[in-house]
């Protein structure tokens, strides 16, 4: 008995691409579901933006006060350096000899130059 093996196989070309377009799926990016560790992360990534976010406010502030307050501080500073630089001249011209003798001729005091000695 001669027993042929091969069998007869149909072949339909047109079957055979409506296969391949059934296989393709197209998926649609916004309806892909998200996952609780992408949920997670999420949540966790706005709170430290959110975080931060803050910080950098709080510190900006806190900047802002201390410039604020070193200006007021170099303003008092400039301003008692005025005042010394005033008392300095007034005792320039309080001390000076010119004004001296000029108070010693009104109360009639004289100056006597033998009286006066050179120490070096």
């Amino acid at each position: 008995m001669a027993d042929n093996l091969a069998r007869k196989v149909e072949f339909n070309p047109n079957e055979q691409r409506d296969l391949k377009k059934r296989q393709r799926q197209v998926l649609n990016h916004h309806n892909v579901a998200w996952t609780g560790f992408e949920k997670s992360l999420l949540v966790l990534g706005t709170m430290i933006t959110i975080g931060l976010m803050t910080m950098l406010v709080s510190s900006s502030i806190s900047a802002t006060s201390a410039q604020h307050e070193l200006t007021n501080v170099q303003r008092s500073v400039a301003k008692g350096q005025s005042q010394v630089g005033d008392l300095h001249q007034e005792l320039g011209e309080l001390t000076s000899s010119s004004r001296m003798s000029k108070i010693a001729r009104s109360k009639g005091l004289a100056l006597n130059e033998k009286n006066i000695r050179t120490i070096r």
